[in-house]
């Protein structure tokens, strides 16, 4: 179905918008306004239906190319100096910046015209002379290609008008299509509908949420006893580690000269202290010695 199934009355059926605008069996019409339709070409209508050229003529009731008018592109004029002097030395675009086409040709408006045009003639085999580097004539490349500097010549995607027939279906189609909706348009139509797939869509995800819940606790969990052995023998090793590093501090500590003097003076009290000891204890010996011993006079009676 196309757009000009009817002529006398207008079928907006195909104009329905559909969820996908790639979908070449309605034409989406929300993006076109209602004045838009007067300077509306075909390559505005690719980019609002977001389709190729050729999904855009088939949207169109299959229009052929032939049938259309070209527009001629526009080539942006150089802003640098480089790109100045590239123009100036024929490898950029003509001053002037217009263009026309000529045999399916993009070429420029101010280009040397005429067979018997010296300019023409000079402009040419300059082009020639240089290998097709410059392009003075504004006519493109040697071959008839499209030129890399000046943009100029053929094989380039050329737009094209649309007729005012296609532009006045689009333009009421839009109009109709908006015309149904402000009268269709009621806020609260579904919201009972909505309500349920609301209540619907958080008991999914919730469920979904416990769920993912308890696999990441138990998934942490089975890391942790699986990587238990390795917690616990790092931590032996690092205990072990510390201690010996506490005992090559004391070793090196009591091996300084002050220490070793300390441990010294310590064993020399201790041995005073039991000298000590040991003299009192003779003396005491000594002192008791001489008191004597006198036997004791014990009388037993019956």
């Amino acid at each position: 179905m196309s757009l000009f199934d009817d002529y006398t009355g207008f079928d907006t059926s195909i104009y329905k918008r559909k969820s996908n605008p790639k979908d070449l069996k309605g034409i989406d019409t929300s993006k076109i306004g209602n004045n838009k339709y007067v300077n509306y070409t075909l390559e505005d209508f690719e980019k609002d239906q977001d389709v190729s050229r050729a999904g855009a003529l088939e949207l169109l009731g299959n229009v052929k190319l032939e049938g259309l008018t070209p527009i001629a592109p526009t080539i942006e004029q150089p802003k640098t100096v480089l790109g100045k002097v590239a123009q100036f030395l024929g490898a950029g675009p003509g001053f002037s910046g217009e263009t026309e086409l000529l045999n399916g040709k993009v070429v420029a408006k101010d280009r040397p015209k005429g067979p018997l045009n010296i300019g023409r003639f000079t402009t040419g085999l300059a082009d020639l002379a240089t290998f097709g580097i410059t392009d003075f004539d504004r006519r493109g490349n040697l071959f008839g290609g499209t030129h890399s500097g000046s943009g100029y010549g053929g094989g380039q995607e050329l737009d094209y008008k649309l007729p005012k027939v296609i532009k006045e279906q689009l333009a009421k189609a839009d109009k109709v299509e908006k015309e149904k909706e402000k009268e269709n348009f009621d806020p609260y139509a579904d919201l009972d509908k909505l309500l349920d797939y609301e209540l619907k869509y958080k008991r999914a995800t919730d469920k979904m949420d416990r769920e993912g819940r308890a696999a990441d606790v138990a998934m942490e969990m089975a890391n942790i006893r699986a990587n238990m052995p390795f917690i616990t023998n790092t931590m032996k090793d690092l205990s072990t580690f510390k201690q010996r590093q506490l005992l090559d501090a004391e070793k090196i500590k009591q091996a300084l000269p002050n220490a070793q003097q300390a441990r010294l003076l310590a064993a020399d009290q201790g041995f005073k202290t039991q000298a000590d000891a040991i003299a009192n204890q003779t003396d005491a010996s000594v002192r008791f010695a001489g008191l004597g011993m006198r036997p004791s006079s014990v009388s037993f009676s019956a």
